[in-house]
């Protein structure tokens, strides 16, 4: 049986309030982006199965678990678009600038964020595999100069509830600093403001964001803004490996050594 070709696997997280699950810690890609379709798009914190860093990664919860430490700090640099250039996605520059606020963290500060970083990478659970597909045509309506081709990636979505401690010193930590990625801006928000603002979600996150809130009986999730021309496949829960995924699918991107 011919495998079906994936560009490459990413594994992010959902990170809701568990008292009120309509709201969330999110990513928004900032207008330095590289990908100028998803400038000013929301994006779950995580990161793809690739470059030297995911070496060691054996499954999707590994990959999601290591991206949570390394992205969500309280050090601002510029981030690299190495793995951007491995996923073909030809960014045209090594670095972009990630936006920050003069703030200095006390070591309270950087010790509450650690546990919060356990915290999340300890507590995720599945939510479900999906295969998002971006056509060349949704890439060239927001960059008429675009070069790349279409691509679809299998995504590993997993979900984390924080409890009112844990959400509160979320939250005081993004509302001091108001920012907790070295990648991208990190931001609390809700589904109705999502829906009220009409921000977009990137990488065809949108749909399996969609559903994750309707799962979650929240109604008003059905206005949940969509991208036209993405589509996402729902194909089961994450497995147990990376070998298993290799042997039902041909991945085009993936870490050197295989």
């Amino acid at each position: 049986m011919e495998r079906k070709k994936i560009n490459n696997i990413a594994s992010v997280a959902i990170i809701i309030r568990a008292s009120n699950p309509s709201q969330i810690f999110i990513e928004l890609k900032d207008d330095g982006y590289p990908m100028k379709t998803f400038r000013r798009c929301l994006c779950p914190i995580g990161g793809n199965w690739i470059g030297e860093a995911a070496k060691c990664d054996q499954n999707p919860l590994d990959t999601v678990r290591r991206e949570i430490m390394e992205e969500i700090c309280l050090e601002k640099r510029t981030a690299s678009t190495i793995e951007l250039d491995l996923l073909g996605i030809k960014p045209g520059r090594s670095f972009y600038q990630v936006p920050t606020i003069d703030q200095i963290p006390t070591s309270d500060d950087i010790k509450i964020l650690d546990e919060l970083k356990q915290v999340i990478a300890e507590g995720l659970v599945p939510f479900g595999d999906y295969i998002n597909t971006i056509p060349k045509s949704v890439l060239d309506r927001s960059d008429p100069e675009n070069e790349r081709d279409g691509f679809s990636a299998l995504v590993s979505y997993w979900a984390v509830a924080l409890d009112e401690q844990r959400w509160k010193e979320i939250t005081a930590l993004q509302e001091k600093f108001g920012n907790l990625s070295n990648e991208s801006i990190t931001l609390v928000t809700s589904v109705d403001e999502i829906i009220e603002v009409g921000v977009k979600t990137a990488f065809g996150h949108d749909r399996p964001l969609k559903e994750f809130f309707l799962c979650y009986g929240l109604h008003s999730a059905q206005q949940f803004p969509l991208i036209n021309g993405i589509s996402s496949q729902e194909i089961g829960k994450p497995l147990a490996s990376y070998q298993e995924y290799l042997e039902r699918y041909e991945i085009l991107k993936k870490p050197k050594f295989l």
